[in-house]
């Protein structure tokens, strides 16, 4: 199937109409991603960074601090 003719109408939506759409496509992708195993690079990220924060679990930064950084940069 074409993505075209559906990118075409989606063009034609309103901001809010486009909005509201985007978040029940994410929903369906979500809902399809929760059955997918990880992958073996995932896995070993997952278990080295476990494995960095339980060796040095000072080593944090509070959320508002983390999220106060990234918006400075946008």
């Amino acid at each position: 199937m074409s993505t075209e003719p559906i990118i075409e109408t989606f063009r034609q939506l309103s901001s809010a109409e486009k909005l509201r759409l985007v978040q029940r496509l994410w929903d369906e992708v979500e809902a399809d991603l929760d059955g997918l195993p990880l992958t073996e690079a995932q896995r070993s990220l997952l278990d080295e960074r476990i494995n960095q924060h339980e060796a040095t679990p000072s080593d944090v930064e509070p959320w508002t601090e983390a999220r106060d950084d990234i918006l400075r940069k946008i």
